[in-house]
């Protein structure tokens, strides 16, 4: 457990890391899914969302489900290192991530490609980054223990 000393004879706070891990992969599960079920939705619609290059030998939807669970434990491991180091680093954590997102999901209105593929990419990014906001704030709330 992480803890956090505050003025004489005040109370502590920490963060219980088993609680906040379990909670951070389940969170990073939920992401990853979500962003499968978002690439699928869009290819249905005939929409081809530029997919990242890594991966190659895998489909365009798992390539993002992987880039979901993946970019979930390392904003995971940013809001651990805030809430353990910042006074109010889960308020720095939520600007970090909003505007992480925010920048992905205008990049790829860079790229020279159909404006409906850059859109679904876009709305791809989008599914990644508002799962990571949404959830893991929760998980590092209901990971705080006072003594």
């Amino acid at each position: 457990m992480t803890t956090y000393s505050g003025a004489p004879g005040a109370r502590t706070r920490g963060i219980a890391a088993g609680k906040f891990w379990s909670g951070a992969v389940a969170a990073a599960l939920v992401t990853g899914l979500t962003a499968l079920v978002v690439t699928l939705i869009v290819r249905v619609f005939g929409l081809d969302p530029l997919a990242p290059p890594w991966l190659p030998d895998l489909t365009v939807a798992v390539r993002f489900a992987v880039l979901g669970f993946v970019a979930t434990l390392l904003a995971a491991v940013l809001l651990y290192v805030l809430s353990a180091t910042t006074p109010g680093g889960e308020t720095f954590f939520g600007w970090i991530v909003g505007l992480l997102t925010l920048a992905a999901a205008v990049l790829p209105f860079a790229y020279d490609a159909v404006t409906g593929d850059r859109i679904a990419t876009s709305v791809a990014h989008l599914a990644i980054g508002l799962p990571i906001l949404g959830l893991l704030p929760g998980v590092a709330s209901r990971a705080t223990v006072w003594k």
